[in-house]
């Protein structure tokens, strides 16, 4: 079953509330890297659960690839949440 994925937080990595930063800091592990607090980021809850999903917004990052990431964790963008991504990938670096 395809879950909605719905903004918890946008902004910059540094701002991330506490709750989100253990979600965050996985993220940039596997991605090995260093956060300096400023890279631009969305954190997408994922359905009625306590699982998140980072996505860092910057590296050509755009909607079709965080769509096709969503999709291989069986999830989707609620259009609420596509539309404040489309905007906050619009601001992001290189955006």
């Amino acid at each position: 079953m395809v879950q909605k994925a719905a903004i918890a937080f946008i902004g910059r990595s540094g701002d991330t509330p506490p709750k989100l930063q253990g979600f965050l800091n996985f993220r940039a592990g596997l991605e090995k890297r260093q956060l300096k607090g400023d890279e631009a980021i969305a954190v997408l809850r994922i359905g009625d659960t306590e699982s998140h999903h980072v996505v860092f917004l910057d590296r050509g990052a755009d909607l079709g690839s965080i769509e096709k990431e969503l999709a291989g964790i069986e999830a989707e963008l609620e259009p609420k949440a596509r539309i404040r991504l489309k905007k906050a990938l619009k601001r992001a670096p290189g955006g």
